[in-house]
Formats: C-alpha cells, structure tokens, sequence
C-alpha cells in the first residue's frame, strides 16, 4: 500500500539513539548508548507513599482532567523556585506551561514559531531530540561550533553583526547532550545581551543542570533577560516515566503554546504533576534527592573516565565535563564511528556514533558514550569490551 505524507516528512529523521534500543536489549549486551538516569536514582519509597496518600485524600481530583497550563499546585512551586532562581518574579499564570516532558516544550516552540525557511540557530554537536522536533518544520539550520565551554556565542556575535536573524537560538547550557560541555558565564552574559539588541528568542533546555558533580553553579540565560525560554524537567532528578516538564517565558509565547497544546494533548496529566507538586514542596526534599543522587553519577563518571584512561589510554580523547550523564569522545584512527559501532555490538557493547548529533550526519571520529545507567563494574566491563571491538576494526580495515 502507498500513502501520501505532508511533504515536511520528508526530512524526518528517526533517532539513532531510539534505533540502538532494539541493539541494547540483546542479552548480556552493555550499553553506553542511551541517556538513562540509573534506577538506583528514582525515590520509589517516597512516590509509593505520597500515590497512596494523593488517592487516599484527594480522590478523583488526582485523576481528572486538569487546566492546560498546569496543575495549580506544580505552577506555584515552579513560580516560587524560579523567582529565586532568576532573582526577578515569576508569575504562576501567564509565564508557566508544565508539557509532557521538555521534548513536548520542544515540540510546541517548533509549531508556532518555525516555518518553512526561518533560520534556527543550534550548537554543533547538536541535540538530536531538538532537531528532530524543530527540522520537521523545515528550517534553515545556522550552526555554531562549540567546546568544553559551550557554544561559541561570540562567533555568533559575528554572525549577528553581518545580518544574520535567526528565529531562534537554542542552547542547553549545563553539561550538554552529548558534549557534556557547560556554557561559560561570559558566554551566557553575551548571549543575553545579544538578544536584547537583536530582538533574539533563545531557547534554553537545561535538562541536567541538577547533576552537577564539579564546579561551580551557574545563572540560567533567562537570569539576564526576559527573552529567553527556559526548559526544564523532573526526568533525570526524579524519574523520568512521569513525563513532566516546563517552560518558563515571556508571556506573549507561552499563551500561543498554551494553544498549540491544547490541539495536541489538551493537558499534562493530572496525577504525577500532584505527586510531584507534593513531593518537591516538602522542605528540604528535593536538596536532599540532589545530595543523594549526584554522588552516583560522580562515581560513574570517573569509574568510565578511569577506564577509558587504562584501558585504552590517549586512543580515545575527551574532555571532563562537570556534571550530566556523557562523555563526548574523540576516537584516534577511526573516520567514522558507525563503522566502529559494527564491531563493538559483536563484542558486547554499544555506544552512539558522533554523526548522530550533526545536522548533516557527515561521518566523523565522535562518539557519545554515557555512563549514567551502567554500574561502576559494569562500566569497567564495557569499556574493555570497547577495547576489544576497536582491536577489531583495527584489524579488519
């Protein structure tokens, strides 16, 4: 049978990262491939208690429907924990839409700002969840290289200056996906000020910043001016199965996405936004959850790090992020890690090539390997599995 799909589908990429999946369930396979927050990280004990507290009292409230924009409750936390976080006030209606993830959030900014054309300003490597959402509406991708500080926001002052206007910008400043890499202050500052003279949206997605295991805390963008859109979820310092986010912007854009969701879901749902409003406004809960589960993922990260240093020493190159769940390497002697990944699977293990995350997945020597689901043992396994398949593709070219 043949059927007729918009023309827009015809860019539509499926993730790389999604396709791996079938590959990581294989039996006794190690996957340093998939972002996974480690279950060791998830309160159940607290999220058991609180679901049967939340039916117990407020009955068939926890299971309606609810308003588009959020659960009054989750809004007032979110209100209250960004006003201290931006140091300006945020109001509970109006700047606050809590979506199904930030990917919805990403979703939604894609519809009703991007059409076919529009130029959209992305680091290079790329989010692949964020050019999936945003190339389906057919823009002009503007890419600006990064490192281990982040996007290079002064190549696009340059950019700025010779005419360039984008759409939007869009970054994720803290430990970013799949560079690790953290946007520096001065970066963040010029950002700022760029929006301002240019009239610029910038799209923040800060997906990590809660895992932070080194370093100092830096200010989101949106602590510098109020043209930003600030994503965020409860996914990697909760859990990530409940599916909620949000964003926090200018009130011109959050009503527009307030209608565009309303086409799409007509709300998030209405039980794990209470369990989670009533969860993280106990005092103290959710410092106490962040001093608990960063620890893991700092052990994680040096058990991988170490690895890599013994077991395959400068073959494989990388920087040191200060938090998140990725170590974005750079393999010596290897022109495209895709090949690579053919003879790690035969040995066990998977990891996700750097092509995955260009605009134009051109092969390259990049690879993208998270430690975050994998235990310490395991990850030592993995890698020394990893060392095995690179001896292979060594010996077959």
């Amino acid at each position: 049978m043949s059927f007729q799909f918009a023309t827009r589908t015809k860019g539509l990429r499926s993730s790389a990262i999604r396709d791996l999946l079938k590959v990581t369930e294989m039996p006794n396979m190690l996957s340093l491939a998939g972002g996974l927050p480690t279950p060791d990280s998830f309160p159940l004990p607290d999220l058991r208690r609180e679901a049967d507290r939340l039916l117990g009292e407020f009955g068939p409230r926890v299971v309606q429907y609810s308003a588009t924009d959020g659960m009054v409750e989750l809004r007032q936390w979110l209100s209250q924990h960004y006003t201290v976080e931006l140091q300006r006030p945020v109001a509970i209606d109006g700047e606050i839409v809590v979506t199904h993830g930030s990917q919805q959030a990403l979703d939604l900014l894609a519809k009703i700002l991007v059409d076919p054309g529009d130029v959209v300003v992305s680091e290079s490597p790329a989010y692949l969840g964020a050019v999936q959402a945003f190339e389906l509406f057919e823009p002009r991708f503007e890419v600006i290289p990064g490192d281990e500080h982040g996007m290079k926001v002064e190549l696009l002052a340059e950019q700025l200056a010779a005419g360039l206007r984008p759409k939007l910008v869009y970054v994720v400043p803290n430990f970013h996906n799949p560079s690790g890499a953290t946007l520096s202050l001065e970066r963040r500052q010029l950002l700022a000020r760029l929006a301002d003279e240019y009239e610029l949206l910038i799209v923040e997605d800060d997906p990590y910043g809660a895992i932070r295991f080194a370093g100092a805390e830096l200010p989101p963008v949106a602590a510098f001016t109020t043209r930003v859109v600030h994503l965020s979820t409860f996914s990697k310092v909760v859990a990530p199965g409940f599916r909620v986010g949000w964003m926090i912007g200018p009130p011109e854009v959050m009503a527009m996405v307030a209608r565009a969701k309303q086409a799409a879901d007509l709300h998030t749902a209405t039980f794990p936004q209470l369990l989670l409003a009533n969860i993280v406004s106990q005092p103290g809960w959710l410092d106490a959850q962040k001093a608990r589960i960063v620890p893991m993922y700092r052990e994680r990260y040096h058990a991988l790090s170490t690895a890599l240093h013994h077991i395959v020493g400068d073959r494989i190159r990388f920087h040191h992020p200060e938090g998140g769940m990725f170590l974005w390497t750079h393999v010596d002697g290897v022109a495209d890690t895709k090949q690579l990944l053919t003879h790690a699977v035969e040995h066990g293990v998977a990891f996700v090539p750097g092509s995955a995350f260009t605009i134009d997945q051109t092969p390259d020597s990049k690879a993208r390997l998270s430690y975050s689901a994998l235990s310490p043992e395991q990850l030592g396994e993995a890698v020394a599995r990893l060392a095995r398949g690179l001896a292979a593709y060594d010996a077959a070219r």
